[in-house]
């Protein structure tokens, strides 16, 4: 099968990630690290990689700024991540689509892909997005704009090197959880997927029972596999809602998250068996 110039380009950024790699953390000279990457290719046949195909269906593989390069080097030189971005999601993008149109599912795909990628330390830019997406940076730059002005973040590798990052998309989710909106109007509200409001929520669950536990931030980074800052946010949320108005719905989360806990020591009780 013939590759398309994006797979291509795939190729030629991975190249280049290596590369930088090389140079700059075993402190090769630039030839030496083009000799290698150039070695590997030959070896492991990387002219015929397809990175579209490594990854499930829906989803993309996407080479990209690492969230932690600065500004200034020419962007071939920064240090690059590999993200994989959900562009559709079928059931749900088809419904957004018949529902209010492609202007909406387009912007959906955008605050979900930038997030997406912010995950995995990583950062689409506004060319990435057009280029993912189908359209010119002028439609990309518009949407983003109208997502701004309804108090959307979407973490463009500009945004995030200008401000930071600021509150997590994932500490909107759960405060509104928490005021009791449903899992639709969330989705509305925030442009994520069911699923991903599920995982949130789930998470936070589990940072209520670190807490319950008296377990430390590090220890609950690890246990529930989130960044300290985030929770020291999920903590700080429980501690604004921990009021008479939100103990039923809390009381809820934090049995959600004692019975899938259970559910796993049982499952690793019976492998040991």
């Amino acid at each position: 099968m013939a590759k398309t110039s994006q797979q291509r380009v795939e190729v030629k950024n991975r190249d280049k990630q290596l590369k930088y790699i090389l140079e700059n953390e075993f402190e090769l000279s630039p030839r030496e690290s083009e000799s290698i990457v150039k070695t590997a290719n030959e070896i492991y046949e990387l002219e015929n990689y397809e990175p579209s195909h490594q990854a499930d269906r829906g989803k993309i593989v996407r080479t990209v700024i690492s969230k932690d390069a600065k500004h200034g080097p020419r962007l071939e030189e920064l240090p690059k991540v590999n993200v994989t971005l959900t562009k559709d999601i079928q059931k749900e993008d088809k419904n957004l689509y018949r529902k209010e149109g492609k202007t909406s599912l387009r912007q959906s795909k955008i605050l979900r892909m930038t997030n997406e990628a912010l995950e995995q330390d990583g950062l689409l830019t506004q060319e990435d997005l057009a280029d993912i997406l189908e359209v010119s940076v002028r439609t990309i730059r518009r949407d983003i704009k109208k997502l701004e002005k309804r108090d959307f973040d979407v973490p463009t590798r500009g945004v995030y090197q200008d401000i930071g990052s600021g509150v997590s998309h994932k500490t909107k989710i759960i405060k509104l959880h928490l005021e009791y909106h449903t899992y639709s109007e969330i989705q509305r509200k925030t442009r994520h997927s069911s699923a991903a409001i599920k995982r949130y929520i789930t998470s936070f669950g589990r940072v209520l029972l670190s807490l319950k536990n008296d377990l430390s931030t590090k220890q609950t980074a690890h246990i529930v596999g989130i960044s300290e800052k985030l929770v020291k946010e999920y903590t700080e949320i429980y501690l604004q809602y921990n009021t008479d108005e939100y103990q039923e719905r809390l009381a809820d989360i934090v049995n959600l998250a004692e019975s899938k806990a259970a559910v796993r020591t049982a499952a690793k009780k019976g492998a040991l068996k």
